[in-house]
């Protein structure tokens, strides 16, 4: 089997296979708004709820991230809660700490969608561990390329509006983002051909 991505290239789904392994890819979610449950893949149930067994079994939210630092809880909860009201994108980065005290850094993304109607119906994301990156000596912001630096304060501007809850603003800043990405590809494979 091949698949399409980004380019056009494609590649076959060992590929894809290794390279979601490489990028720390955990698991995946899938909420039900209806119902207000999760279905977590094995990874994803091992780190998040910290019970392996629990995969494809619809549990509550709050079981669902039982492994959750306490210090991140409850900023994760409301920000999930007020995504559950409107839909939308979800990107959340916390710690998890595992029954055997392993701490890990997850970065959570997903959308919360909506039906024609405008209510919240379902939901589906990845995790992704970056505890290794999450450790990794930041570059000074002085150092960075402007468009790097752009990324970043985009990405807290992002933050500080999930607070908000404000629909139309996390669609703007949504927006941004994914033209900053856009560009930042564009750069990587300018500079990869240059290298050739």
């Amino acid at each position: 089997m091949f698949v399409n991505a980004i380019d056009g290239a494609r590649e076959p789904l060992d590929h894809l296979k290794a390279a979601l392994d490489a990028s720390g890819v955990v698991g995946t979610w899938a909420w039900s708004g209806s119902q207000d449950q999760c279905i977590l893949d094995a990874g994803a149930a091992s780190v998040l709820a910290g019970d392996p067994g629990l995969a494809g079994t619809p549990i509550r939210l709050e079981r669902a991230k039982a492994c959750v630092h306490p210090d991140d809880r409850d900023a994760l909860f409301r920000q999930f809660r007020a995504l559950g009201r409107t839909g939308g994108l979800f990107v959340a980065e916390y710690r998890t700490l595992s029954p055997s005290g392993q701490l890990r850094t997850i970065l959570d993304r997903g959308r919360i969608f909506r039906d024609a109607a405008g209510t919240v119906t379902h939901g589906h994301g990845i995790i992704l561990d970056v505890t290794e990156s999450s450790r990794a000596v930041p570059i000074p912001e002085a150092a960075q390329q402007p468009l790097e630096r752009a990324a970043g304060h985009a990405i807290a501007c992002r933050s500080a509006i999930d607070e908000l809850g404000v629909a139309d603003l996390r669609l703007l800043v949504d927006m941004l983002l994914l033209r900053l990405g856009q560009e930042l590809g564009r750069s990587v494979r300018a500079s990869a051909g240059d290298l050739h």
